[in-house]
């Protein structure tokens, strides 16, 4: 195999246009799920049993979990902080 490429001109120790592809997905999927992780911890609407569970369906599913995480958990908590913020300054 390193043979044909030599001669192909292909340098092995290099790589390709779709390794830097693949590359930076895989990179932006670890940061999905380390914000992900992170947002869950610092979440102070979820109990510790909710916050274990949404860690582990983050943790389960690498892509699908964080998505879902940043669609559908994080919605609850600017909902709290708008209703915290509404009854500290006296609006119903």
């Amino acid at each position: 195999m390193l043979a044909w490429m030599a001669t192909q001109g292909a340098n092995p120790v290099i790589p390709n246009r779709w390794e830097f592809t693949v590359l930076g997905i895989g990179v932006l999927a670890l940061l999905f799920l380390i914000v992900a992780v992170i947002g869950i911890a610092r979440s102070r609407h979820l109990s510790g049993t909710a916050q274990a569970v949404w860690i582990l369906v983050v943790l389960a599913f690498p892509v699908a979990g964080p998505i879902l995480w940043l669609a559908i958990g994080r919605r609850s908590t600017t909902t709290d902080r708008d209703a915290e913020k509404s009854t500290e300054s006296g609006v119903r």
